[in-house]
């Protein structure tokens, strides 16, 4: 079970992982983000100029909350055969020490506008406007809102997405971690403008509904890797042990799960295995869960299947 480290084997690794990640599992609770997000850019669209709405996607880390939203942007891409001139979902991720300024240049350069160097925020703000309408934006989401929370930061973005929405420029996705909720429990003003959240959830493994849910979406990420050429054979994720064992280790968040498989789809490659098995997924435990402190055990090497 020696994992080959040879200059093949990287490159070999790195096409293999470099696909995995091209895999979306549709999973509840990112389909009814689709279709909230859906919903809202219709709803924006039947408002055209009329002050707009948001909507607050709150999740644990590792939940796939950013995943999703690139799906979505394919997906709503795909479906209206955008041109190069059309960009219909806009993502703008935030950084720790984000300004309206910076918030503005982001906008701009998604467009791939290099006008963002030396120009003042009211210039950056006009401009901004010019393009999401130009390029007939019908959502604009925000990504990691909660460093909006940091203690001296984060108000005067906040009040320039309050009059982007006034302004009836483009309706608005809030998407980040849950230490992000005073962000709109504190700001009654911003929450008064947004829909009812759509929130993620941990899914309880004291639910059979919820276990059920994380265990389908473990067979059907186990069968993706399959169809992809990623490995010949499933690893039965499904079986009511394992999908136990990967509801502990994720404490029921469905994207940690993939960042365990793609540890486990690693080390089998270097294994040259035609599947990943359970030696694969307790070593990827052992180095990415455990190493990270999202457990403090693994439950693949402390239970055994007879329990």
């Amino acid at each position: 079970m020696e994992e080959d480290w040879s200059a093949a084997s990287n490159e070999a690794v790195a096409d293999l992982l470099a696909l995995f990640n091209t895999i979306f599992v549709a999973y509840p609770l990112h389909s009814e983000f689709h279709s909230r997000c859906d919903f809202l850019m219709k709803l924006g669209r039947s408002t055209q100029g009329a002050p707009q709405k948001g909507l607050r996607v709150l999740a644990p880390t590792g939940s796939g909350k950013t995943r999703a939203a690139e799906e979505f942007i394919r997906m709503v891409t795909e479906r209206r055969q955008s041109g190069d001139e059309e960009f219909p979902v806009v993502l703008v991720p935030l950084d720790r020490a984000t300004t309206s300024r910076k918030l503005f240049s982001s906008i701009l350069q998604y467009f791939g506008d290099e006008f963002t160097i030396s120009a003042t925020e009211a210039v950056l703000k006009e401009r901004a406007y010019k393009f999401l309408r130009r390029f007939k934006t019908l959502l604009l989401i925000i990504d990691e809102v909660q460093h909006l929370t940091s203690a001296g930061s984060g108000g005067d973005v906040t009040d320039s997405l309050k009059r982007l929405l006034d302004d009836g420029v483009v309706p608005v996705v809030f998407l980040g971690t849950i230490e992000g909720k005073s962000l709109f429990t504190r700001n009654l003003q911003l929450s008064g403008r947004l829909l009812s959240p759509c929130d993620y959830r941990e899914l309880s493994s004291q639910s059979a509904t919820d276990r059920g849910l994380l265990s389908r979406f473990a067979e059907e990420l186990d069968l993706a890797i399959v169809h992809k050429g990623l490995m010949r054979r499933p690893a039965g994720l499904s079986h009511p042990w394992i999908s136990g064992c990967l509801h502990e280790v994720s404490a029921g968040v469905i994207g940690r799960i993939s960042r365990i498989m793609y540890v486990a789809l690693e080390i089998a490659r270097r294994r040259h295995a035609d599947c990943i098995e359970v030696f694969d997924l307790a070593l990827a435990v052992d180095r990415w869960a455990l190493e990270q402190g999202f457990t403090a055990r693994n439950p693949f090497r402390s239970t055994s299947p007879d329990r």
